[in-house]
């Protein structure tokens, strides 16, 4: 079939788009629909936006394309810009990594992977040498390309490829719960007749892929000690693979025991066998799966706080210790003891005897009911005698005349 006419303004015929899904994904089920490649589709029907795509490979769509080819992709299909921007890899800058070009790569890796720490105390990292790895494009951006789709997602027509398939980033696809396998594999088996059977993937994993999705598609995750960004869980996970994947010989004790308790519940060797150490995106796709598990399990056994993360940012992933919480004051009130009545008696002599007030104020209580002079004498002889009042303290002069009685 022959490319769209070139004037035409819009076009009659595109899907939905997918959650999540790629640029170059999204474009190739529209250029099926009208029995084009994406080469046909986007050099032939963008207008003059067309000539500004020097390359039309996936990964050239994927990563930066020009504005003015999305605008136009925008203005024909009536999606927003937007929308289509966060298809790319540049619509997830900053929060993805911080730059797509860095000038230093040495200064990148320290900025985004070892700023902080997760497992390891701060600082305890130490340096390692990542811009002398040419090839090394920053965080998460893998050093070969990678192709993967969900084989249950590439049986259906309308469903596209995610962005982050093409990225060291996750194992399975969250909603059919199955290992992402590569594309020509899956479309190799298809054509046989002979689909490929989706398999499950471990449930550490699949848990560390719920929480990115998650992250992607609300902008926050919920961890155990506090919801992060999606900036910050992008940060915390690669620095948590840079941690598993360090030698323990070069880390304190404390952390060392961590590092091995972590490795040994993956049930791999420590490392997973590697011996020297490369930037996570350098690692064969075999080695970044099994840095991922090992992630995967420490952010478990921190949340059953069977290992005790102590960087910067380990209380993101440790349910913060439980508080005792004041009770508050039993409601229901207790009888006076014996001696707590004792104590309150002789509390009020000894403010008696410093207190000419509270003396006279005494000696008015204890002839309350019986006010007669001989009454008022042997209680004020009382107080004096034996419970050492001063006799100027009860003078009689001095009390208060009693009311008379009515008549």
């Amino acid at each position: 079939m022959r490319p769209l006419r070139p004037h035409a303004r819009r076009w009659p015929l595109h899907p939905q788009l997918g959650v999540l899904e790629s640029l170059s994904s999204w474009l190739q089920r529209i250029a099926q629909l009208y029995g084009l490649s994406v080469t046909d589709l986007v050099r032939h029907n963008l207008g003059e936006a067309s000539a500004q795509l020097a390359d039309t490979a996936e990964e050239a769509l994927d990563w930066d394309p020009p504005i003015a080819v999305l605008a136009a992709l925008a203005e024909r299909t009536g999606a927003e810009l937007g929308q289509l921007r966060r298809m790319t890899m540049a619509g997830w800058v900053p929060w993805l990594t911080d730059t797509l070009a860095p000038d230093d790569g040495q200064d990148l890796f320290d900025t985004y992977v070892r700023q902080d720490s997760v497992l390891l105390a701060p600082g305890e990292a130490g340096l390692n040498h990542a811009g002398r790895w040419r090839s090394w494009k920053g965080p998460w951006l893998p050093a070969q390309p990678m192709r993967r789709t969900c084989p249950l997602c590439a049986a259906a027509p309308e469903r596209g490829t995610a962005l982050t398939w093409r990225l060291p980033l996750m194992v399975s696809c969250v909603e059919h719960g199955c290992r992402l396998e590569p594309v020509f594999e899956v479309a190799f088996a298809a054509s046989q007749g002979n689909p490929m059977a989706p398999v499950p993937v471990n449930g550490h994993l699949a848990a560390l892929d719920r929480r990115t999705q998650q992250g992607l598609a609300a902008g926050a995750v919920a961890l155990p000690g506090r919801s992060v960004h999606v900036g910050v869980w992008f940060r915390l996970l690669r620095t948590l693979l840079d941690e598993v994947s360090m030698a323990p010989s070069r880390v304190g004790a404390r952390s060392r025991a961590t590092l091995e308790h972590v490795w040994q519940a993956t049930g791999r060797p420590v490392r997973a066998g590697l011996t020297v150490w490369r930037p996570y995106e350098q690692l064969d796709w075999p080695l970044q799966e099994a840095m991922l598990h090992a992630a995967a399990v420490a952010l478990r056994l921190a949340a059953d706080r069977r290992i005790t993360p102590r960087g910067t940012l380990g209380p993101a992933i440790a349910e913060p210790p439980h508080e005792r919480v004041y009770d508050g004051d039993d409601p229901r009130r207790r009888p006076m003891a014996a001696s707590d009545f004792a104590t309150a008696i002789n509390a009020w002599l000894d403010t008696a005897r410093a207190d000419p007030e509270t003396a006279r104020h005494m000696l008015r209580m204890l002839t309350a009911f019986d006010p007669s002079p001989a009454n008022v004498a042997k209680q004020r002889h009382f107080l004096i005698s034996q419970a050492g009042v001063p006799p100027e303290f009860l003078r009689l002069d001095l009390l208060p005349p009693r009311p008379h009685a009515a008549e």
